[in-house]
């Protein structure tokens, strides 16, 4: 039986051999037999449809023939042979050439088998990996040029010869497409100079050639007949010299689906889209794409290395290259230029109050008017911050940089109130220009004296523009010297007294009943060699320097010191300035300033202005409720001069609240001013917080005041700042208030 079954499975009925002999003559598999040397017996219809040779010519001809002398594809063959010689099977990759002398890579797997005589045969199925393998030839090529960084024009120089090789008859061409919608041929190494320069710039559209019909229909267009077809018409002078009658344009897509170029073919005969000249478009398409990408990035990179991103307008670094290529024009051309440095004014505010959205609309917007306010030959660019440089060319004298500072300081205030309203006099800007070579005699000094000059126009009350002048540089040198010496007195062990830091008590009333209730703690400078500096001077120094924390520190831990020692238990109130709030932990700093001065929490009273509240409203909340947990209290400094005093009474519980001096100055000849100073008094009374006016100068002042109900008041009627050594004898005075007036009082204390 067992042998009777096997010999049953080895015998195979003739029917079921032609059967499987039909099946293997017609899968689209190719398959092919062959004798030890390689000479074909048999080769079924997918191997003739491959080679594009029927089987009668296939049967006179070996696997040799298909190679064309190839060395490459001979060794394959013979290192194939060689193996079949010890191993009953092997695989491989050999480049063979159908009969349109076309290269075919074919992956085939061959088996050894002995026929019922015992002759031996070659059995092998060929799988076309042509398109794969161009691929990656042809990527082989392209990626390691990329690597090596060559120029984009030389990459797709290499595509198209590739391309053309594999291709004889072709000329190859591959275009790009700028923003504008323009074509700028980039390569076509067969392609006369004269014709890439005509088409050079020519706009993309429904009948512009094959190139711009392809691009403007996002899809491939094929032309077999230039002479004659509508979409060549206007351009068939170009290309009838050179003798082309077709053109088959693919276009070529970046990753978002944009058309960024187009890939051509140009022949002398009518193009047939054959299965491989479609895939070596779609192969040098992808490389293309590939290759633009890669030269988008690199011009993006270089873009943001020399740009800012938000405006898109030059950075400090390609302005300052710009600025010395100019000066050295203008030198060369004995011309002048001016050197423009805008800043805005209280642009913090908009960021703060309005969102920073809203402050990049500005910056935008500040762009865009110096842009169109400007000549070809301007250089424009933002440094950074709120911050604008302008340099402007062909500077005829002082009075034409004038009128043009002038002119964009009108211009950038009239953009920002017409684009975005919202910001309607809170933003203005401020504007310092200085010439070459008449002010500087290079070029960084040319920007520090425009900087010089920027820094008076905000000193001399922002929204305007001012001209460097010789004097700004000794005012920016004694500037630097208050700089350095107040670094150096907050730096000494001895609370800085060599150099004249010392702290001054201006005394506040109850105006209930003339009782003192505390002083407040202003900081005061004489310095040894420029006698005293006003506040209003050294605290921007102090803001601008990064001293303004320790100096706060110190006041802070003076103030506490001092009021300690009195024997009357009065308030002392400290300003506090944003930055000392939000640097470190100010709560724990203040817990341990009263732990060793011996201050009780009560007595001492921390002035912040809205500021704070504007900067980081939730953090600056936290901070203050940890204050008030300390048991100190919370006063909320020149009320009425920002945007959203009232707002910030809801959401804290402000102890006190100080009317701004501005108010009370008007108070006995303007009667809004009355007005308002009227409404917070009562808007304290009916919230439950003291109201203390600052500025007081006058009785009469005193007098509106005290009939409005205000509670407190402070000010030169009350009394000036004045040294500790001075407070005793001043409280002295105050044993019996009712006797004299205020003023009166005043005087003796000074007269003292």
């Amino acid at each position: 039986m067992t042998g009777q079954s096997q010999n049953t499975h080895d015998t195979i009925p003739a029917s079921i051999s032609a059967l499987i002999a039909g099946a293997i003559h017609q899968t689209h598999v190719a398959v092919i037999v062959m004798d030890v040397r390689g000479r074909f017996v048999y080769a079924n219809n997918a191997f003739s449809a491959l080679t594009g040779l029927d089987q009668r010519t296939l049967l006179k001809r070996s696997i040799y023939d298909l190679c064309r002398d190839q060395l490459a594809s001979r060794g394959a063959i013979e290192s194939a042979l060689k193996t079949l010689r010890r191993k009953s099977s092997c695989d491989g990759e050999v480049l063979l050439y159908n009969r349109d002398h076309h290269p075919i890579w074919g992956g085939f797997s061959v088996t050894k088998v002995r026929d019922d005589a015992g002759k031996l045969w070659l059995v092998a199925t060929v799988t076309d990996i042509t398109y794969g393998k161009l691929y990656e030839s042809l990527q082989q090529k392209v990626l390691e040029a990329l690597i090596q960084d060559k120029a984009l024009s030389d990459i797709l120089t290499l595509i198209c010869l590739e391309a053309e090789e594999l291709l004889p008859g072709i000329t190859m061409s591959i275009q790009r497409i700028d923003q504008d919608g323009r074509i700028r041929p980039l390569a076509g190494p067969h392609l006369p100079d004269s014709y890439k320069q005509a088409l050079n710039g020519a706009a993309i559209g429904p009948s512009v050639g094959s190139c711009g019909t392809s691009a403007y229909r996002g899809e491939p267009v094929l032309v077999n007949d230039i002479a004659t077809d509508p979409l060549w018409e206007g351009y068939t002078q170009l290309v009838a010299p050179l003798g082309f009658n077709a053109c088959w344009s693919t276009p070529v897509k970046d990753r978002c689906g944009r058309v960024a170029g187009t890939f051509a073919f140009y022949s002398h005969t009518a193009i047939t889209l054959t299965p491989f000249i479609q895939s070596m478009v779609d192969i040098c398409t992808r490389l293309c794409a590939l290759a633009f990408e890669k030269r988008d990035y690199e011009d993006r990179l270089q873009f943001l290395a020399h740009h800012d991103a938000l405006t898109a307008l030059p950075n400090r670094t390609f302005f300052q290259r710009r600025l010395s290529e100019e000066a050295i024009r203008a030198r060369r051309r004995k011309s002048a230029l001016a050197l423009h440095v805008i800043d805005l004014d209280r642009f913090k505010e908009v960021n703060d109050t309005l969102g920073h959205p809203v402050g990049d609309d500005v910056l935008k917007i500040v762009a865009r008017t110096l842009i169109e306010h400007s000549s070809k030959t301007d250089v424009i660019a933002r440094l950074g911050g709120d911050e604008f440089m302008l340099l402007q060319t062909g500077v005829k004298s002082a009075e034409d940089a004038r009128l043009r500072a002038e002119h964009l300081i009108h211009a950038v205030r009239n953009a920002i109130m017409d684009h975005v309203p919202l910001t309607a006099g809170m933003v203005s800007a401020s504007l310092g220009y200085a010439l070459y070579p008449q002010d500087a005699a290079n070029i960084d000094l040319l920007i520090r004296h425009a900087d010089m000059a920027l820094y008076r126009a905000k000193s001399e009350g922002r929204n305007r523009a001012c001209a460097f002048d010789a004097s700004m540089a000794d005012a920016v040198n004694h500037r630097r010297r208050l700089e350095h010496d107040l670094r150096e007195a907050l730096s000494r062990d001895d609370q800085a007294a060599p150099l004249g830091l010392s702290l001054a008590y201006q005394p506040q009333l109850r105006l209930s009943d003339q009782s003192l209730i505390g002083f407040e703690a202003l900081a005061r400078w004489n310095h040894p060699e420029f006698g005293a500096i006003a506040p209003d001077i050294f605290i921007p120094i102090a803001e601008e320097a990064g001293l303004i924390v320790p100096l706060g520190e110190w006041i802070l831990k003076e103030a506490c010191t001092t009021a300690a020692t009195w024997d009357t238990p009065l308030t002392i109130a400290v300003n506090l300035s944003p930055l000392q709030i939000f640097d470190g932990d100010l709560a724990h700093h203040v817990h341990d300033v009263l732990v060793r001065t011996g201050l009780a929490p009560s007595r001492l009273e921390l002035e912040v202005t809205e500021g704070v509240l504007i900067q980081n409203t939730d953090r600056a909340l936290h901070i203050l409720r940890r204050l008030k947990m300390l048991g100190v209290s919370i006063a909320m400094d020149d009320f009425g001069t920002g945007y959203s005093s009232l707002s910030y009474l809801q959401i804290f519980p402000f102890d006190k609240i100080k009317i701004d001096r501005a108010f009370i100055s008007d108070l006995e000849r303007n009667g809004h001013a009355k007005a308002i100073v009227r409404a917070v008094i009562g808007l304290g009374h009916a919230i439950g917080v003291p109201v203390l006016a600052e500025g007081v100068e006058t009785e009469s002042q005193l007098e509106i005041l005290r009939s409005n109900g205000c509670d407190e008041a402070q000010g030169f009627l009350i009394g000036r700042p004045m040294p500790q050594a001075s407070i005793a004898s001043y409280l002295s005075l105050w044993a019996h208030p009712a006797s004299t007036s205020l003023s009166q009082t005043s005087q003796k204390m000074f007269r003292a």
